[in-house]
C-alpha cells in the first residue's frame, strides 16, 4: 500500500507538471513572460553591456558523473530518490498551490544550459515540481529534475523572485549532476546501478537502496557543491527576468531566522554551509555582474498563494 501511495503522488506530480503551459507576457516585468524578451536581455538593450556581462554563464562546466549515465537511467534514479522523500512527508494536496509552483519553476529550469549525457547527446529534463506537506524549512533535488519545497519555506519567503532563486538553486544541483557526484563520492555507484536495473524490470527496490539515498540527503553535498548551486540558480533567475538577490534575500532570512536549535530548521543548517556565509559569497556577483539587472519580484502575485497554505 504504501509504494502504491508514493507511485500515485508522484502520478499526481506528473499531471499537475503535463497541463502547465506557460502563460504569456513580458519577463521584465512579469517573470513568467515570453522567451524571446528574457533572450533579448542577453543581448543589451536598456541594461547594455553590463547586462549583458550579468547573465552570462558565471560559472562553466558541469560534474563529471552527470556524464555516466543517460537521460533516461537519470530520471530512473529521480523517481526512486523522491520516492524516499515522499516516504517521509506526502505532497501539500492544494492544486493551485502546485500548479503555481511548476509554473515558476519551470520558467526558471527553461533558462539554464543543457548538460550533456554519457553519449554526448543533450539531456533535456522532464522537470517535475513538487510542495511536500511539512513545515520544516528546506527544498530537495534529485537526478532527472524533481525539485521540491517545503510548505514551511513558502510560509517564510516573500516573494515570487525568492522563490525563483530558491528553484534556481535546485535546478542547478540537477543540471550540474552534484547528486550524481555524490552517489560516486559515497560509493553508491553499484547501488545507483542496481536503481537503474531495478526499474528496468519493474522491480522492488531494497531496502538497501532507501537507505543510501536517506544517506546523501541527511549527509548533504559537498560545500563547494552548493555554493555552485547559489551561484547558478541567481543566473537562472535573472535570466527569467527576476531580481537576481531574490536568492541572497532567502539566506538572509535563513541567517535571522533560523538555527540548530529549530527543528524547523536543523536538517537545512546540518546540511548546507552557514547561509551568511553563503549570502556573503553572493555580494561581490551581485554589486557587480548583476548591478544592472531586473529588479522584479512579483510578491504581489506571490501572496495570494501564500495566503492559501494559513
Amino acid at each position: 500500500m504504501k509504494l502504491q501511495r508514493l507511485a500515485a503522488a508522484l502520478a499526481a506530480l506528473m499531471l499537475v507538471t503535463a497541463c502547465e503551459t506557460m502563460p504569456t507576457g513580458s519577463a521584465a516585468s512579469g517573470g513568467l513572460g515570453g522567451l524571446s524578451t528574457a533572450l533579448s536581455a542577453l543581448g543589451g538593450g536598456g541594461g547594455g553591456g553590463g547586462m549583458a556581462d550579468g547573465l552570462m554563464n558565471v560559472v562553466e562546466g558541469a560534474s563529471a558523473a552527470l556524464k555516466d549515465y543517460s537521460a533516461d537511467e537519470q530520471r530512473k534514479l529521480g523517481t526512486e530518490f523522491s520516492s524516499v522523500l515522499l516516504g517521509a512527508r506526502p505532497l501539500l494536496r492544494n492544486e493551485a498551490v502546485q500548479r503555481y509552483v511548476n509554473q515558476v519553476g519551470w520558467w526558471v529550469a527553461m533558462q539554464a544550459e543543457r548538460p550533456k549525457d554519457k553519449d554526448g547527446r543533450e539531456i533535456n529534463f522532464a522537470w517535475r515540481f513538487g510542495v511536500i506537506d511539512s513545515e520544516a524549512v528546506n527544498a530537495y533535488a534529485t537526478p532527472g529534475g524533481f525539485v521540491f519545497v517545503t510548505v514551511g519555506l513558502l510560509r517564510q519567503l516573500k516573494s515570487e523572485s525568492e522563490l525563483a532563486g530558491v528553484l534556481g538553486h535546485e535546478v542547478a544541483h540537477v543540471m550540474r549532476g552534484h547528486y550524481l557526484a555524490a552517489l560516486k563520492q559515497g560509493g553508491f555507484t553499484q547501488i545507483a546501478g542496481g536503481i537503474v536495473q531495478a526499474k528496468a524490470g519493474n522491480s522492488a527496490i531494497s531496502s538497501a537502496v532507501v537507505n543510501a539515498v536517506k544517506n546523501i540527503y541527511a549527509k548533504g553535498l559537498d560545500k563547494a557543491d552548493e555554493f555552485d548551486a547559489d551561484r547558478q540558480g541567481v543566473l537562472y533567475a535573472a535570466r527569467a527576468g527576476y531580481s537576481p538577490t531574490g536568492l541572497s534575500s532567502v539566506l538572509r532570512m535563513y541567517a535571522a531566522s533560523g538555527s540548530t536549535q529549530d527543528a524547523n530548521y536543523q536538517m537545512l543548517f546540518s546540511t548546507h554551509p552557514a547561509p551568511a556565509e553563503r549570502a556573503a559569497k553572493l555580494e561581490p556577483l551581485l554589486s557587480a555582474k548583476f548591478a544592472q539587472a531586473s529588479t522584479t519580484t512579483n510578491q504581489d502575485r506571490y501572496e495570494p498563494v501564500k495566503r492559501m497554505l494559513r
